[in-house]
């Protein structure tokens, strides 16, 4: 499949995504015998603060630019490269839990009904990053056993790169499809549903954002990791320090902690190979450099698999808790 360049069918998209999510979102409301003027409120105060929240994130990646040289345009701009899907989520969500407090609908109970929906909405927008040019892009890619649709995407001299965005709309999906597996098995406790699945959106989330090829928000010290993948990160760690609250341990939080650290240290040996190859055998370094795209695809996924488990594992321990408490 060849790049394409248009902003239409990306608006386009994004404006289905917010009808089909707000859509099953007012369904599960009426379901659960609540307002459904909730999902309306939600739609408006979500899209304000998701921009608002998107903007905010991005200019944490430009402040030295706004600050120290006055250069204000990227300030009032809304191409997407000057917004931050993560602070969009963010920021959608709180729209949710506000509109969900101003009809009496506790916030939990608001995220977790938003849940499913949720995931409709960042698949979609995902697929809108398609008509966006290079903005969901990955390097470059020579390995030929990697080189086909929809892991890779043709520009028109015939180059493949890695469609990170792709990976990102099918990953929305499986979260989808786990929703509706979790949902289930229902869990009495509120927010159970959406932490569970936003383990899993942003754990794989975490591993992709490793992958893009120009990451527009990268962190002011260390060049070789987004701002976004840390504010997917500082998302997480604060769902996993919730948790550890709860539990009354801090291996959650700790655990998280850890597998980022490991992930980023890896992101800084693909980024500086030299300084770690140089060591090893001459066939070995060449056989590596060969075949870094697809090491690094596969390392990430296994940082991204090892980060969902963890997350999963831990929310199923607070019910196994109370269970013996209660016996």
């Amino acid at each position: 499949m060849v790049l394409t360049d248009s902003p239409a069918f990306a608006v386009g998209m994004m404006l289905a995504g917010l009808a089909a999510g707000m859509t099953w979102y007012g369904f599960r409301l009426k379901k659960h015998q609540m307002p459904v003027r909730t999902a309306l409120l939600a739609a408006v105060l979500g899209s304000m603060l998701a921009l608002v929240c998107a903007k905010a994130g991005y200019l944490l990646h430009d402040l030295g630019n706004t600050l120290f040289e006055g250069y204000f345009d990227d300030v009032f701009s809304l191409k997407a490269e000057t917004l931050s899907f993560a602070g969009g989520c963010a920021g959608f969500a709180a729209g949710v839990i506000l509109a969900g407090r101003m009809d009496g609908i506790r916030p939990m109970k608001a995220l977790d009904l938003f849940t499913v929906p949720g995931c409709v909405m960042i698949c979609l927008a995902r697929i809108a990053e398609g008509g966006l040019g290079s903005i969901g892009l990955g390097n470059a890619v020579e390995d030929g056993w990697i080189r086909f649709f929809p892991l890779t995407m043709e520009d028109s001299w015939g180059d493949a790169y890695l469609s990170v965005f792709v990976l990102e709309a099918l990953t929305a999906l499986v979260c989808l499809a786990a929703a509706l597996r979790f949902r289930k098995n229902p869990d009495n406790r509120e927010g159970i549903l959406f932490e569970k699945t936003a383990v899993c959106l942003i754990g794989a989330q975490i591993g992709w954002e490793m992958l893009l090829q120009y990451p527009y928000a990268r962190t002011f010290l260390i060049s070789f990791i987004s701002l976004e993948q840390v504010l997917w990160a500082v998302i997480l760690l604060i769902v996993e320090i919730r948790r550890s609250r709860k539990n009354g341990s801090a291996c959650p939080a700790v655990r998280t902690v850890l597998l980022y650290g490991l992930s980023a240290f890896f992101q800084f040996f693909r980024d500086k190979p030299y300084l770690f190859t140089r060591y090893l055998p001459e066939a070995a370094e060449a056989w590596l450099q060969e075949r870094m795209d697809a090491v690094s695809l596969i390392v990430f996924v296994l940082i991204s698999a090892c980060l969902i488990l963890a997350g999963l594992r831990g929310a199923a321990r607070p019910e196994r808790t109370r269970i013996l408490t209660e016996k």
